[in-house]
């Protein structure tokens, strides 16, 4: 697949704009500024991005009926990183990111739904394991009416790992007729993880659809028990049910190498 790439080397400030989809690779090896991305009124976006670095700051203007959706994965050693996007009218801000960071982490990740219409569409995979510590605080405010976001948070915790994932979703006042849904599950496969999955919803204003769930358990015995009937090791069962749990992450992604790269983690840490 054709990509046009974004290197921060010369410039912290860019520009995007299409009519038709066009895909971009953000290349970050200038990671000492903010990196700031407009995507102009009416385009459409794609943006893949391979690894951040530590104290790595993207943001994203999607302006007036436009599209980005961003595709990330990492499987490095980054440390701290920030996103933040602002949406504009009847715009979208789509993310998918596949977390395979390595060591101790702590993401933050803003959206403000500026205007009416404006959306937010949020996915993450995250696994951690051999004393990985890692903590991911997504949050989204709906500052105008009929704005929606949908975020979903997905890990898996084993051997020593911790995982935890926060965020706030808050409808303020006069932002009518929005809905947010906030999905935060943890599965935990052993004694020696731990998971965490804190989501809060702060609605001031009452004409609205809002939810959240939070779920942190460990494998299920009798999908295990199911499998090994089946002639299948316990790793092995381990193995296909972490795929299962973790592959939808691979929905945001287009290049089939990038997909078989996510495939190949998974499988290669368990």
């Amino acid at each position: 697949m054709e990509r046009t790439i974004i290197s921060n080397k010369m410039s912290n400030k860019f520009t995007l704009e299409s009519s038709d989809s066009k895909f971009f690779l953000l290349y970050l090896n200038n990671y000492s500024e903010k990196v700031e991305l407009t995507v102009s009124n009416n385009s459409n976006v794609d943006i893949l991005i391979l690894n951040l670095h530590d104290d790595t700051v993207v943001h994203f203007d999607v302006l007036d009926n436009a599209y980005l959706h961003v595709a990330l994965l990492d499987h490095k050693s980054t440390k701290n990183f920030k996103i933040s996007a602002n949406v504009g009218l009847n715009s979208t801000f789509s993310a998918h990111f596949a977390d395979f960071i390595v060591g101790e982490c702590k993401g933050e990740v803003l959206v403000n739904l500026n205007k009416e219409g404006a959306t937010c569409d949020w996915h993450l995979a995250s696994l951690t394991e051999k004393n990985d510590k890692k903590e991911f605080d997504v949050s989204v405010y709906h500052n105008s009416p009929r704005t929606f976001a949908q975020m979903d948070n997905y890990g898996v915790c084993r051997d020593e790992g911790r995982l935890a994932f926060s965020g706030i979703c808050q409808i303020y006042k006069g932002a009518h007729g929005s809905k947010a849904h906030q999905n935060a599950k943890i599965m935990v496969f052993d004694r020696s993880s731990h998971g965490v999955a804190k989501p809060i919803l702060k609605i001031d204003e009452n004409d609205i659809e809002a939810s959240h769930a939070a779920i942190v358990g460990k494998i299920n015995d009798e999908h295990i028990f199911y499998l090994t009937s089946r002639g299948l090791t316990e790793d092995e069962a381990k193995r296909l049910i972490t795929l299962g749990y973790l592959k939808p992450i691979l929905n945001g992604f287009v290049d089939d190498d990038i997909k078989k790269t996510i495939e190949d983690l998974i499988e290669g840490k368990m």
